[in-house]
């Protein structure tokens, strides 16, 4: 007789196990190939209900980047290789994304090939992008990465008719002429332009382009041209070779009918000429409207350079409530600044997600200890161009304006006299006093000054209905533990970098030939933090990024880390490594952190050894081991000499990271 049997397959609860499979596998891509930077400020134009559906800068909060698939490729591979329908979930999950962003010119090469053709020339908009390549662009060597997608074995796969729709409607160039955009007016007037989207990405070519634009779109309707700009999309790079005076353009305004010309991105260099102060530049931002703005400060001249009132550019009333970035920076060296009193009318943008703005920290406590009636003077610095005795208010009012500022999520705030830490006021000691008996009484002085500076910024990081989540400071020594006291009663901070961090206290100290000189007493505000702010179940920072210039200094990183290594709740540690001998150090300090986790893990109460009792243990240890919060440790470092030995180090609680610094990092 038969025993055979019919054995019953439950279908439904297969495919509820390949559901919460494909939901685990999509988690883990998500957290590989999106920005969180890019998450942040996604987020925040959602929350501003500032998506238009003409709006082509794909704000999806969850949009996968080329650069971080590139960095994860391998951990991507493997998940690929467990089965075939692991491989055709991942391909579905990341070609989709690509598909529903309509992130194609991301992701593919674009063919400049007919770059001297005009727009007319292009107008049949053929072969615009290579059919056999995905291509990334290494920002630090200009090195290109490239894999193949709709082959056997690709992981992208798109049909081609979804991709030559896409570029048969989105036109990408890298010049524009006056002429091409006469042209694409008439034909957008007349209805004739096939294109929902025309980018052009102009970093070469006639640097005037932008004013002969706005002269030309001065006697045409408004309306039309406001529309047309969320079509054409501008990304300009230029510099100033002469003043720009915006008066002029004012005096002419009574007889335009339309005033400003929209860009997606405007990053324009200052002009190499030497000016007292420069207040009329920044204006330029009231015709030029733009999304995201980068100004870089002149270059130095033989007369000195010059010093930019910023306060136009930070002003919606000048730059307009759609900017939604602003970066100040100095690529050519100079200690160009942004001041307190430029920065007061921040909150008042409705848009604005990110800004970077350096500080003159010297500048700031020159003007605190005058106000303070106390001389504290650095030599080679421009005078503050407002009043010098409301220093303390206008310091008082940045920090407000920042912190009640319904839209801004990520803040950075570089000071130019980095390189001077920490700080020698010796030398402002010999200039100004003659008595001995007056050193101690200048030592207090400076802490009093400091603390001042200090104090204006704990609301920063105290107020808990900001709606700031990344911060990145130059502390230069200024802030200390008392600015961070309260850190725990903010829940916006996700992201803290902290430079310089190390806090100094000033005392006067007897040196026998020469007089007195200052001695400095470093007050480690990591240490604070790691044992009182990242070990608390209230704090709300899961990413924290140090500078290591020293070895003493990852010594006690180290030791602060394995010491609250089981109440830490960050997520992620990020290392800067200044100089190459420290990473040989820091490999050794890693291996170190994870033997002792281990023997940490193993130690066991003196109890009689049962088997039940020893299975408790285990089970114990297991539980502890997966409560270490931490997971990933990334180090950025300047060459590829020590990365092989990183990459071999063998971790069972964290993920290591490693990543060349850039150039300007």
């Amino acid at each position: 007789m038969s025993t055979n049997k019919k054995i019953k397959t439950d279908y439904k609860n297969k495919i509820f196990q390949d559901l919460i499979d494909f939901e685990i596998l999509k988690s883990i891509i998500n957290y590989l190939l999106i920005s969180k930077k890019n998450n942040t400020k996604n987020n925040n134009n959602n929350n501003n209900n500032n998506n238009n559906s003409n709006n082509n800068n794909n704000t999806n909060n969850n949009q996968y980047k080329i650069n971080k698939f590139y960095l994860n490729r391998n951990e991507i591979l493997n998940y690929i290789l467990v089965s075939k329908k692991w491989y055709n979930f991942i391909s579905l999950t990341i070609s989709n994304n690509i598909i529903n962003n309509k992130l194609f010119e991301h992701w593919l090469k674009i063919n400049y090939n007919n770059n001297n053709k005009s727009f007319i020339e292009n107008y049949n908009n053929q072969n615009q992008y290579d059919k056999n390549n995905l291509i990334s662009k290494n920002k630090n060597n200009n090195k290109r990465k490239k894999i193949s997608f709709n082959k056997e074995f690709s992981i992208i796969k798109i049909k081609e008719s979804i991709i030559n729709d896409y570029f048969k409607f989105n036109l990408f160039l890298d010049y524009i002429t006056i002429n091409d955009f006469k042209e694409i007016k008439n034909k957008f007037e007349n209805n004739q332009l096939i294109y929902n989207r025309i980018v052009v990405n102009y970093d070469t070519g006639d640097e005037d382009i932008l004013f002969k634009i706005h002269k030309y779109i001065s006697n045409e309707n408004s309306e039309i041209i406001s529309i047309l700009f969320k079509i054409l999309e501008l990304n300009h790079d230029f510099q100033l070779h002469e003043t720009y005076y915006a008066n002029s353009e004012e005096d002419d305004d009574h007889d335009k009918k339309c005033r400003e010309l929209y860009l997606n991105s405007l990053s324009i260099t200052g002009y190499d000429d030497y000016m007292e102060e420069d207040e009329q530049t920044v204006k330029i931002f009231k015709i030029f409207k733009s999304k995201n703005i980068i100004y870089d400060g002149s270059d130095d001249v033989c007369q000195g350079q010059t010093h930019v009132n910023y306060s136009a550019l930070f002003d919606p009333d000048n730059s307009g409530q759609q900017v939604e970035s602003i970066k100040v920076q100095s690529k050519h060296g100079n200690e160009e600044s942004v001041e307190p009193g430029h920065l007061i009318k921040v909150n008042q943008f409705e848009n604005l997600h990110s800004i970077t703005i350096p500080i003159n920290s010297f500048l700031i406590l020159s003007n605190l200890s005058e106000e303070m009636r106390f001389i504290l003077s650095f030599y080679g610095y421009e005078e503050y161009s407002g009043n010098p005795k409301k220093i303390k208010s206008e310091l008082n009012q940045m920090i407000n304006s920042l912190i009640t500022s319904k839209s801004l999520k990520n803040l950075k705030i570089p000071s130019v006299n980095s390189s001077y830490f920490p700080i020698d006021y010796d030398a402002t000691y010999d200039d100004y006093y003659d008595s001995e008996s007056d050193h101690e009484i200048f030592a207090n002085k400076i802490n009093e000054t400091i603390e001042s500076f200090s104090n204006s910024f704990k609301p920063l990081f105290s107020e808990s209905n900001t709606s700031i989540e990344r911060i990145e400071l130059d502390c230069i020594g200024l802030l200390n533990i008392n600015t961070f006291s309260n850190l725990l009663n903010n829940k916006s901070i996700k992201y803290l970098y902290l430079n310089n961090s190390d806090f100094i206290v000033y005392s006067s100290k007897p040196t026998g030939n020469g007089g007195p000189r200052l001695h400095e007493e470093p007050i480690s505000i990591n240490q604070y933090l790691f044992e009182n702010i990242f070990s608390s179940s209230l704090t709300s920072i899961r990413h924290y990024k140090i500078n290591l210039k020293d070895s003493k200094q990852l010594e006690l990183i180290f030791n602060l880390i394995l010491n609250n290594i089981f109440k830490l709740q960050l997520y992620s540690l990020i290392f800067k490594i200044y100089e190459n001998e420290l990473v040989g150090e820091f490999v050794k300090e890693i291996k170190n952190l994870i033997n002792n986790i281990s023997l940490r893990l193993q130690q066991q109460p003196q109890q009689p050894q049962q088997q039940q009792q020893q299975q408790q243990q285990q089970q114990q240890q297991q539980q502890k081991s997966n409560n270490i919060n931490l997971k990933e440790i990334k180090i950025k470092i300047k060459d590829d000499e020590y990365i092989q030995e990183l990459n071999n180090i063998n971790n069972p609680y964290f993920t290591t990271i490693i990543k060349k610094k850039a150039y300007n990092d």
